[in-house]
């Protein structure tokens, strides 16, 4: 494969932290373009957490990608995460004007995002959702969860001397995991990015909101021990042109490495991406 023709690009600032994109860029004109949002729990993970497998697929196939950074919480909530990243990628939209074929891809909590920026007046000509979630109203998300029981426990305390005097836009696993996992523990997760555990609604989608998102492929997997299989059974039964693919698997994040398997699936959503009209966007 050839050299990825990568680039990083300065978007905005939030207080005294510099947001940044980076660009995978193919060969030729794009025919698409990949605005990506990586996952977290919104609380770890960076922009470029793609295999380079599936940056040369997509490249190859003249798409071009943009992975974003975004503010984390708990420093910040998502009140303020939303619009610096609505606002981060306005302004790499207004920096490649001639971009066609506009599609949002989220992997977990970055599909969460894209959701709520669809809902938003984002307007986007397809939407690649990789186990995410378009609403926060889930028992697993609200009380304890069975899955991180086995894992040792991190006490509410112990994740609050966690949490940084300044905002973040990247957070390596080592340090933030325990925030994350903690949340979960406890059942708290909602209100570390939560303003208040009254606004569950106010961040969800409702069926009216996903009839009016555009064409969306989904994958799931099937006994997914993080986010429910539920979460995406529920929106496809909403979303007017939707296809979700459901992997047999127990993992939540299947292709965190390229294996066969998972280089398979990305050659199905290059095929979705491709087959998209050009110009056909979602309604504001």
């Amino acid at each position: 494969m050839a050299v990825l023709k990568t680039t990083q690009v300065q978007l905005n600032t939030y207080q005294d932290i510099s947001l940044m994109a980076t660009s995978y860029a193919p060969d030729t004109t794009p025919t698409a373009t990949i605005l990506y949002l990586h996952g977290g729990g919104l609380e770890f993970g960076q922009r470029d957490d793609l295999p380079t497998a599936y940056l040369e697929k997509f490249t190859a196939a003249g798409i071009q990608l943009f992975t974003f950074d975004y503010l984390l919480a708990p420093e910040v909530k998502i009140d303020t995460i939303l619009p610096v990243l609505r606002e981060s990628i306005q302004v790499m939209l207004d920096k490649t004007p001639h971009a066609t074929r506009v599609i949002l891809m989220g992997r977990s909590a970055g599909s969460y995002l894209a959701y709520l920026l669809l809902r938003d007046g984002f307007t986007a000509d397809g939407f690649v959702d990789l186990y995410g979630y378009s609403g926060l109203d889930y028992p697993e998300f609200r009380m304890p969860a069975e899955f991180y029981d086995s894992f040792p426990k991190v006490l509410p305390m112990n994740a609050q001397a966690l949490i940084q005097r300044q905002p973040l836009v990247a957070g390596e696993m080592k340090d933030r995991y325990p925030l994350y996992v903690s949340g979960r523990q406890f059942g708290t997760w909602l209100s570390q990015f939560l303003p208040s555990m009254r606004d569950v609604a106010a961040y969800s989608l409702t069926p009216d909101d996903l009839g009016r998102l555009p064409r969306t492929l989904m994958i799931h997997s099937t006994n997914d021990p993080d986010v429910p299989f539920a979460t995406s059974e529920y929106a496809v039964k909403y979303l007017p042109e939707a296809t979700l693919l459901p992997i047999a698997h127990h993992e939540h994040d299947f292709d965190r490495e390229a294996t066969p398997e998972s280089l398979a699936i990305y050659d199905q959503i290059v095929t979705f991406i491709t087959a998209i009209p050009v110009g056909v966007r979602a309604s504001a």
